[in-house]
């Protein structure tokens, strides 16, 4: 008789492998996190930002209420678990375009509907150096940014110390499917999960929408710990700041474009007319879909086969949420949503 390994074989430990592990180990299960371990990955090269007003409409983003409310508290569970801070709350400021943007601003804040992530509403400049915001903006509350390197090391060492994780490629004709169990190389699963990105998978044709962006690290006045953002966002992080980001569906690689930095520092200097001086330019590939929801669920045929994937720009606020909801899925506590079901693409 076959001798499982593990409950659960999660291929990939970015973002949305470590909150599947945790939330499987929280609930008694035995998990085996295998990673390729490099560096080019979206979760590895992401801004880490959490926002629920966003677009250039500034409009509430989807499960806003059910995303956002109890978002910070989960990663300040993880940081004492990890022991590493990660979590940086921070207020996102959105100065207005135009005095029309001010005005429709205004008619929003009378129905409560965004009362929950208002902090505050200004009709004036608020004074911030060299930022240009002549007919003021609204100042976010629930939002901030996630240090994703540092999450990813600290739930890499803790799957380590568990023995769960190891770096390894994962080779597809080295499964193979037995009864109501899966086995990968000489192991044995319940099942594996893949979230591993947009990367081909043989077991599913998705229809992934992958788009690269880049971030550049400057070196500038910001006077202020807000996250501004109106055309890039401004992240302060100690002794740069970080400007982002492009979209680009055609070019895939993790190399910065010489255009892609060009089109960030021509968009800043609209946003912040002081001066600055470039430090680096990274590039990632975000994991996007089709309809800018994720891909949970399991394999049409094979039961043993699932997928967490498909969080695209906003993997920080989603893999807490629906990471719980996969969970209680997987152990028969309720039905998968299905706007998030991977079978609706079929």
């Amino acid at each position: 008789m076959s001798q499982r390994k593990a409950d659960y074989l999660i291929v990939g430990q970015g973002i949305a492998g470590s909150w599947l592990a945790f939330e499987l180990i929280e609930r008694g299960l035995s998990v085996q996190v295998i990673d390729k371990g490099i560096s080019e990955t979206s979760s590895k090269r992401a801004a880490g930002i959490y926002n629920p007003i966003t677009g250039r409409k500034m409009v509430k983003t989807w499960r806003a209420e059910d995303l956002f409310l109890d978002l910070e508290d989960h990663y300040l569970e993880k940081e004492s678990l990890l022991g590493t801070k990660f979590l940086h709350p921070k207020s996102i400021y959105r100065p207005f375009r135009t005095i029309e943007d001010q005005n429709d601003w205004e008619g929003r804040m009378a129905d409560g509907f965004f009362e929950p992530f208002l902090k505050d509403f200004y009709k004036n400049s608020i004074g911030l150096k060299d930022i240009q915001d002549p007919y003021g903006g609204i100042l976010l509350d629930k939002c901030g940014y996630l240090d994703l390197p540092s999450f990813l090391d600290a739930s890499k060492l803790f799957l380590q110390n568990k023995g769960m994780y190891e770096v390894k490629v994962f080779d597809f004709e080295k499964l193979s499917f037995e009864e109501q169990a899966i086995r990968y190389e000489d192991d044995v699963f319940e099942k594996i999960i893949f979230c591993d990105g947009f990367q081909s998978n043989p077991f599913w044709e998705l229809p992934f929408r992958p788009v690269r962006g880049e971030i550049i690290d400057i070196k500038c006045d910001l006077n202020t710990d807000f996250i501004v953002n109106q055309g890039v966002f401004m992240i302060p992080k100690g002794d740069r700041v970080a400007v982002g980001s492009t979209y680009d569906h055609n070019n895939l690689s993790f190399e910065p474009q010489e255009s892609g930095i060009k089109s960030l520092q021509e968009r800043l200097k609209k946003l912040y007319t002081g001066d600055f001086d470039l430090l680096e330019a990274r590039a990632g590939v975000r994991p996007a879909t089709h309809d800018r929801k994720p891909y949970i669920g399991l394999h049409q045929k094979y039961k043993t086969l699932g997928i967490f994937n498909g969080f695209g720009t906003k993997g920080v606020s989603l893999t807490p949420y629906f990471a719980k909801h996969f969970v209680d899925f997987l152990l028969g506590n309720c039905e998968l949503e299905e706007e998030v079901n991977v079978q609706r693409t079929i």
